[in-house]
């Protein structure tokens, strides 16, 4: 068995995958790999470019944009290796970056899934959410009160940004665009939840392994810059969409009735309160109108739309 399958999920990457599949020989030199690619029907050369960067890529190509999760699961199911790594095309590795995950996987058999230290192309930190959606968290987001002191407990909890970037450290859960587990997790507690069709989909498989028993760390050490996650501050109007469907998703599996009224509440205060800030941006700073107005059509979209399925 090999040690490794790189799992990457492809969507009009074409800008990407040069970059991300040139680095995967400095990130994993220690261990022997594969990459699996799934192509969720691109419209540009994502595929063909992805062979011609690395031949020996395999590549299934999908008719239709399948999702996330859904994608992901096609390419667990043909994986080889005795560890299995999502990785975002959207990614570069840093040197050993994906040896480092595997080797610390080999040295701690109570942590089942783990990920690297996420960081900005300069290179300093990039501090995404590591603690479980919670009422709190999201009350806390919606008022700004997570930047305004971002660096408390009480305030900065879903971030952590009180914490040491380079001490590794248990979480509820690592980003999808890097995270590595072991194989038999999947025969614990099965693969990504494909109801999930974009956001959230890794952290409700990080929530199952908690329940499951197993651990799930964060390990800074080794060092994966995100382009992506330097603009996940502003979400445009189908990420927003997709992002509060998941949200509500999330809480109906994992919390009680109660809970999940309550957060429908919290969601629609805080699509108001967006919409009243964007709108404001928008008429002030000219340079950012385009991202102002679908920010707000994302956001009525959201409130429109909870009264159906979810969002």
């Amino acid at each position: 068995m090999i040690d490794l399958s790189v799992i990457i999920v492809t969507w009009n990457s074409r800008k990407d995958m040069e970059a991300c599949l040139s680095s995967l020989p400095h990130g994993v030199q220690r261990h022997t790999f594969e990459v699996l690619l799934v192509d969720n029907a691109s419209a540009d050369d994502t595929v063909a470019l992805s062979r011609k960067v690395m031949p020996s890529v395999q590549i299934l190509k999908n008719a239709r944009n399948a999702g996330f999760a859904a994608a992901n699961n096609q390419a667990l199911a043909l994986a080889a290796g005795r560890y299995l790594c999502l990785l975002n095309p959207d990614t570069v590795l840093g040197e050993h970056a994906l040896d480092t995950l595997v080797e610390f996987l080999d040295a701690h058999p109570v942590v089942w899934a783990c990920g690297p230290g996420m960081l900005n192309r300069d290179g300093t930190p990039q501090r995404t959410g590591v603690r479980f959606p919670s009422l709190w968290n999201l009350f806390v987001e919606t008022l700004y009160l997570d930047r305004v002191f971002p660096s408390t407990r009480l305030f900065g909890r879903h971030r952590e940004f009180y914490e040491d970037p380079l001490r590794a450290h248990a979480v509820d859960y690592v980003q999808g665009s890097c995270l590595m587990l072991r194989r038999e997790v999947l025969d614990s507690i099965g693969k990504l939840d494909e109801g999930f069709f974009m956001y959230f989909e890794e952290t409700d498989w990080c929530y199952r392994i908690g329940k499951a028993g197993g651990k799930v760390w964060i390990v800074p050490s080794a060092g994966v810059i995100h382009f992506g996650g330097e603009t996940a501050g502003h979400y445009d109007e189908r990420r927003l969409v997709f992002y509060y469907r998941s949200l509500l998703r999330f809480f109906d599996k994992h919390h009680t009735v109660s809970a999940r009224i309550a957060v429908r509440f919290v969601v629609f205060a805080r699509s108001l309160i967006r919409i009243v800030s964007w709108c404001i941006i928008g008429m002030f700073k000219p340079g950012l109108r385009g991202a102002a107005w679908s920010s707000c059509r994302g956001y009525a979209r959201v409130v429109f739309g909870m009264g159906r399925s979810g969002v």
